[in-house]
């Protein structure tokens, strides 16, 4: 597969080649490429629509737009976390987006279930979202 790293984590690479610093790239280190999409995920929903002209839809929709009359919320939230994923995270594949309760700090919670398809053969991967106070997206492994 040609995309196992973004580029900007082959151009943060090609610095620590030039400091002496060699580590075994995203495709030959799984954990290496799982912290790839981990962050590829984070700038994702951290995105909104329109905040890049050369991809209008890049990024979920403004929070507010999925609220206009709608009684399902979650639901909303979770279909524009997984569209958005299917979209614009090519190592993924099979991407399911459900919500996690999380009764005792009340957060809104969301675990992306995928196939996270490498050069080595394809694993079940998931990470957890957590919508923080200011309403960014923090995105765990």
């Amino acid at each position: 597969m040609a995309r196992e790293q973004t580029l900007l984590d082959r151009i943060a690479a090609c610095g620590d080649l030039r400091r002496g610093r060699i580590e075994p790239s995203a495709s030959e280190n799984l954990d290496a490429l799982m912290e790839s999409v981990r962050r590829n995920l984070a700038r994702l929903l951290n995105s909104r629509h329109g905040m890049s002209e050369a991809l209008p839809d890049y990024g979920l929709p403004a929070m507010n737009d999925l609220t206009i009359g709608s009684g399902d919320y979650v639901r909303r939230v979770e279909e524009a976390i997984r569209v958005a994923v299917d979209k614009y995270e090519p190592r993924l594949r099979r991407v399911r987006v459900s919500r996690v309760q999380d009764e005792e700090r009340q957060t809104l919670s969301f675990r992306v279930d995928a196939v996270l398809v490498s050069q080595t053969g394809e694993h079940r991967v998931w990470y957890q979202t957590v919508v923080t106070g200011a309403g960014e997206f923090e995105v765990s492994d």
